[in-house]
């Protein structure tokens, strides 16, 4: 497996992991994603500024996640984060169907957090649902804490995670 920059043209893969990512997510019985999807246009907008990635296995795109430098949601906290100061938050984690239970996502993370050290990140931040607990496990397992709560841009409130970056 490896990670890099998105594409032009894994654009359409990108937009069916998330798409099927989405209802996965309502299969659980989760709001996660439902009224406040991955928009193409926010996917778009990614690709655009460089924050999109993808996680590929061979020629295929087995996964994607955004990385950003700040996101305003994690300033306020009902909790408290491990580290100060900059940190990497990633967003939009999703594995295509066809590669799912396959290391997919503990590799996202783990590029994340070298992507982080690479540009001298103290961290990786993460929220998710509350009742994901799919997605819970994996960043329990890979390292990342949880921290809080926060409220996100949608004023959805989620769980919020981190893993220093040693």
């Amino acid at each position: 497996m490896r990670a890099e920059r998105a594409r032009e043209e894994d654009l359409p893969a990108v937009h069916a992991i998330l798409e099927a990512a989405r209802g996965y997510l309502r299969e659980q019985g989760l709001d996660q994603w439902q009224a406040f999807p991955p928009t193409r246009e926010d996917t778009c907008a990614h690709f655009a500024k460089g924050e999109l990635y993808v996680v590929r296995e061979g020629d295929e795109v087995a996964g994607t996640f955004v990385l950003l430098p700040y996101e305003p949601a994690y300033d306020a906290i009902d909790g408290a984060w491990r580290k100060n100061g900059a940190y990497v938050a990633m967003h939009r984690v999703a594995v295509s169907p066809a590669f799912r239970r396959r290391g997919v996502a503990g590799f996202a993370f783990a590029e994340a957090v070298r992507i982080a050290r690479a540009t001298g990140a103290g961290s990786v931040r993460i929220d998710t649902h509350e009742g994901n607990l799919p997605m819970r496990a994996a960043l329990e397992k890979n390292g990342f804490t949880l921290c809080g709560t926060v409220v996100i841009a949608t004023g959805e409130r989620r769980v919020a995670y981190e893993r220093e970056v040693i």
